[in-house]
């Protein structure tokens, strides 16, 4: 049975093992949230910055969550959108850079001038509007370093372990308030 006394020193013990657990499942949450469910409800696709031509507004290692355009909606991006491009037809690498100048043909396509953040010049090449893959959102600093160590089946997974815990966080609150509801009436 457990007395006042042992109660009043457990307290400030289980008191800030509560807040650091509350923290870190707050914490936690967000990135899921931000990372995966918000990029599975709008559609969105996040990928990993692996160069540091974006720094420091997206440093090596980030994750941007990218909306997917199609070349119609390309032609309406202006300059200073962040937007994730395919510069060669047979090359399936993906560059994100920032447009800093555009250009209308008289058939109505558009071409872009883009450049790195970290960049101290353009990119030599213009990027056609049927070049354009999607338009970045937000990053998650650092995120795009364990995505890139987990393969498809990892991540299902981890998110799994993660909800999981949360879910278990969640029912060890509810239960202990509960009891603690229970004790202060008795």
């Amino acid at each position: 049975m457990t007395t006042d006394s042992t109660r009043r020193q457990a307290g400030p013990v289980t008191w800030m093992l509560r807040v650091v657990w509350t923290i870190l499942a707050v914490f936690v949450l967000i990135i899921l949230l931000a990372s995966v469910a918000v990029p599975a409800v709008r559609g969105w696709v996040p990928l990993t910055i692996a160069s540091g031509s974006m720094e420091p507004t997206y440093p090596v290692g980030s994750m941007v969550i990218a909306d997917p355009v199609t070349q119609e909606e390309s032609r309406s991006l202006m300059t200073g959108d962040v937007i994730t491009f395919m510069p060669y037809p047979d090359d399936p690498t993906l560059v994100t850079h920032r447009i800093i100048g555009m250009s209308r043909g008289v058939d109505g396509t558009v071409s872009y001038t883009t450049q790195g953040d970290a960049n101290s010049v353009p990119d030599p090449d213009p990027v056609n509007d049927f070049q354009v893959r999607a338009v970045v959102k937000y990053h998650i600093p650092r995120l795009g370093y364990v995505a890139g160590w987990l393969s498809g089946h990892q991540k299902q997974a981890l998110v799994y372990v993660i909800v999981g815990g949360l879910s278990l966080y969640t029912i060890y609150q509810v239960s202990a308030g509960i009891r603690e509801r229970r004790r202060s009436r008795a």
